[in-house]
C-alpha cells in the first residue's frame, strides 16, 4: 500500500488524539481546512486508507459511527469496515451509539 501524504496523516493523528464527541462532519470540515480542494468523498478515501493501514482505529470507528447515525446507513464503500467495526463494539458502545446488537450496514 502507498504511504499516505503527510497532511492526511496529520489530520488522522490529530482526530485520533481527540476525547471529544466529535463526528465524520468535524473530520470532513477540518480536511477542508487543510487542503481546501478537499471534499467529503476525499475523507472515504482516507478512513478506508487509514483502516487498511491498520492505524488510527478510533478515528475509524468514530468517523463510521457518527456516520451511520447522522444518515441511518453508510456508503457502500464502507461496508466491510462498518461490519468489521460493529463487530468490536462492546455492549456499552452499541448503546453509546443507540445500534441494536446486528446492525446490518445498508
Amino acid at each position: 500500500m502507498p504511504e499516505l501524504a503527510l497532511y492526511k496523516v496529520k489530520l488522522l493523528d490529530e482526530f485520533e488524539a481527540r476525547a471529544d464527541e466529535w463526528t465524520c462532519g468535524h473530520f470532513e470540515r477540518r480536511l477542508t481546512e487543510v487542503k481546501p480542494a478537499a471534499y467529503y468523498q476525499d475523507a472515504k478515501g482516507i478512513i478506508i486508507a487509514a483502516h487498511k493501514a491498520g492505524n488510527w482505529p478510533n478515528t475509524v470507528k468514530r468517523y463510521l459511527l457518527s456516520n451511520y447515525k447522522a444518515f441511518g446507513n453508510v456508503s457502500s464503500e464502507f461496508s466491510e469496515i462498518f461490519v468489521q467495526v460493529l463487530a468490536s463494539l462492546t455492549p456499552q458502545e452499541l448503546a453509546y451509539w443507540q445500534l441494536p446488537q446486528a446492525t446490518e450496514p445498508a
